[in-house]
């Protein structure tokens, strides 16, 4: 039946179309002006008539387009309220000035390549050396730069790394940091062969303590929480007196209230989670920095290293195992007991049972005591 009516309807409209062609003439124009503009009235009805069916079936489709659209939409409106604001604690730098700043992104101006972007060293004319970051695939990464731009446009502290500016244009997406001269302290404990690098142990406690302080301001923080996710020895900066800032927030989560629950990775996650995953996090670069084994490259030690602690329940007590497996360029220079007392505070951090872990203030007293030569309140 509707087949039959669209095509009676397809012969009207014929019909009425030659009649509408008889009726027109270079004579009548004036006259005929009503009578044509009724004519195209009914021909549009009709049109809509016989559009209506299939309208109904495009709207079936557009429900989930439409509620994408409307997401994508409340995306892009709150990524300019994050950039307005931005813009009010950072400086936006244009992407010429970048350009001419690393004298177009010169190979020898690269003094890092991470998964994300590639990091220059610039000289700009108002805020002197600095570190710029050009994202690889601003598609893909446009929620890691929106969450470090938010996050380091507004936290302020001597352990976290400052982000000066930031640059985004068509394409690009750029961050500028203040340039850190000694690098990340990944190259620090993995130099490439040939390289004269070694750091001694109180940088090393210096280094550890800084990195649990910031991140115990940042679980602790008055007004808004935050789980970094993401901690490496590659993301920790180093300045010119070896002072730690913690870099790459681009996974970093805030954290809600004690009883809400949130999702990561089809996983459900409390708040207690969020920070214990820092804490084993940092438990992983505690023993990074005490063995010098690389755990993108190793990761069997650290597996090993956990089943032994599971095995063992040992909280407080570090098997002769482990402790052979210490930097021995840290041994036999006066401080094997606060070696012994860190890797302690190591293995508390990676126990496999999250509420088994300290907290990350609990983290930083333990390490600033180890720093204190005070180790004696660990038990």
């Amino acid at each position: 039946m509707a087949v039959g009516g669209a095509k009676l309807a397809l012969l009207l409209i014929h019909i009425l179309s030659v009649a509408g062609n008889g009726y027109s003439s270079s004579q009548d124009n004036d006259y005929g002006s009503d009578d044509h503009e009724h004519r195209k009235k009914l021909d549009s009805s009709l049109r809509s008539g016989l559009m209506k069916r299939k309208g109904n079936e495009v709207m079936m489709k557009t429900p989930m387009m439409t509620s994408l659209m409307e997401r994508q939409e409340k995306k892009r409106k709150e990524a300019n309220v994050q950039i307005s604001t931005s813009e009010k604690l950072i400086a936006r730098i244009s992407f010429a000035e970048l350009q001419k700043a690393t004298n177009s992104f010169d190979r020898g101006k690269v003094i890092g390549v991470g998964k994300t972007g590639t990091v220059y060293k610039a000289a700009h004319p108002h805020l002197r050396f600095t570190a710029v970051k050009r994202l690889f695939d601003f598609k893909h990464l446009e929620k890691q730069f929106l969450s470090e731009l938010m996050i380091l446009g507004k936290f302020r502290h001597k352990n976290i790394a400052p982000l000066l500016g930031f640059c985004l244009e068509s394409r690009e997406r750029l961050l500028v940091y203040q340039y850190m001269p000694n690098g990340n302290l990944y190259d620090w404990l993995h130099p490439v062969k040939g390289e004269p690098r070694n750091l001694e142990w109180h940088f090393r406690v210096n280094i550890a303590a800084g990195i649990a302080r910031g991140l115990a301001w940042l679980h602790n923080h008055n007004t808004l929480q935050l789980a970094h996710l993401n901690l490496s020895s590659s993301c920790i900066l180093l300045d010119k007196n070896f002072e730690p800032r913690i870099s790459n927030f681009g996974r970093a989560m805030h954290i809600m209230t004690s009883n809400a629950r949130i999702f990561m990775a089809n996983i459900e996650m409390s708040e207690w989670d969020l920070t214990k995953r820092d804490v084993h996090q940092l438990g992983v670069l505690l023993l990074e920095l005490i063995t010098g084994e690389d755990p993108l490259n190793n990761s069997g030690f650290y597996q090993s290293l956990e089943g032994k602690l599971v095995q063992n329940n040992c909280l407080l007590t570090v098997s002769a195992a482990l402790y052979c497996a210490v930097d021995k360029s840290l041994l036999g220079q006066g401080c094997d007991r606060e070696v012994l007392y860190f890797l302690k505070v190591a293995c508390n951090c990676i126990q496999p049972v999250p509420d088994r872990r300290p907290t990350m203030v609990e983290v930083y007293k333990m390490l600033m005591a180890i720093k204190n030569t005070h180790p004696d309140i660990l038990g």
